[in-house]
């Protein structure tokens, strides 16, 4: 069965570790393209974080963001967006809060930092987004996802402590070793490739996924074929069907070679 749709994550994956997009890689996409086979991405990062890479690809299918909570267009139209429930992301704030570590709040395409050190303001500027301070109480804040950057021990802790209190209302999953995300419990990239593969009318075998991290392991194994970039963890490498080259040798583009065109 021929492939109708290439799904990528962008860190480490489709972007240059200098966070650039190569004209080897938007003209191999392109021609993908005019193929017809359609790209799009899939990514742990904000809308507006990800949409200037999809303005400078063209790319006209809804892009998969926050983890698959919400796919929207390059134009802004929204097919499909996933919150947190308002008491559940304010029980999960206060755990949070109380933590005493860092944590993001992403709502309405806003980024709340509770603290501001180097690090995290290192983060912001990498995915271009300008943070507010997070407020006490979340009042009528619809959130979509909330991030805890920390040491690997304590944020493996947390994970522990926010599943086993809330367990499938949530989903949790740690990228990086560092950084937890908490979200909606069908926001995963699996879950926002199955709702473009239903707009598009195709069948999930038809669709490629490429990733490099934990947070990209389910889009991988229900993919058609699942491809992991050669400075993927362990983990995305064993989920994978495939490997290919590394983000900094275009390794998106060098699959799109092979299997497409």
């Amino acid at each position: 069965m021929g492939f109708k749709l290439i799904a990528a994550d962008l860190d480490r994956t489709l972007l240059r570790s200098d966070g650039s997009v190569s004209d080897f890689t938007r003209d191999t996409i392109a021609a993908c393209r005019n193929a017809g086979v359609e790209f799009t991405f899939a990514t742990g990062r904000m809308y507006c974080s990800a949409l200037p890479f999809a303005r400078r690809l063209e790319l006209q299918l809804p892009l998969i963001t926050y983890q698959g909570a919400l796919l929207e267009d390059a134009e802004g139209c929204v097919m499909h967006a996933l919150h947190l429930p308002q008491e559940l992301a304010g029980a999960i704030a206060e755990i949070l809060r109380k933590s005493e570590m860092h944590y993001n709040i992403y709502s309405d395409e806003k980024l709340y930092f509770s603290t501001f050190g180097q690090e995290v303001l290192d983060y912001a500027r990498h995915i271009g987004v300008q943070p507010l301070e997070a407020p006490q109480r979340l009042g009528q804040l619809a959130v979509t996802q909330f991030g805890v950057f920390a040491e690997p021990a304590l944020v493996s802790q947390l994970q522990q402590q926010i599943v086993a209190q809330f367990g499938d209302a949530v989903h949790t999953v740690i990228s990086g070793g560092k950084f937890l995300e908490i979200c909606h419990p069908e926001a995963r990239k699996s879950y926002g490739l199955a709702r473009l593969a239903e707009h598009m009318g195709i069948d999930r075998s038809q669709i490629i996924a490429i990733g490099d991290n934990n947070n990209d392991l389910d889009m991988l194994r229900y993919a058609g074929i699942g491809v992991a970039v050669a400075n993927a963890v362990p983990a995305a490498k064993a989920a994978a069907d495939l490997l290919t080259a590394s983000n900094d040798e275009d390794g998106v583009a060098r699959l799109i070679q092979q299997i497409v065109l």
